[in-house]
């Protein structure tokens, strides 16, 4: 039964770590870094989303990393 529990873990991690990664994407497909580093705001919201995307990623790699 642990595992069962632990591979869901992983698929929810991994599946959080792609929606980190495309909104991520999407978010600097349409601007340009100028444009981003000159609007505070949009300064804010890439550091959200690079947040976000290190946080999940560091979660799935823990999980993988338990034994």
């Amino acid at each position: 039964m642990k595992y069962v529990t632990r591979e869901l873990r992983i698929i929810e991690k991994r599946n959080k770590v792609v929606k980190a990664r495309m909104e991520y994407h999407s978010f600097m497909k349409v601007r340009e870094l100028k444009d981003i580093y000159s609007s505070c705001g949009l300064m804010l919201t890439m550091l959200r989303l690079e947040g976000n995307l290190i946080t999940a990623s560091d979660s799935l790699e823990g999980i993988l990393k338990r034994k």
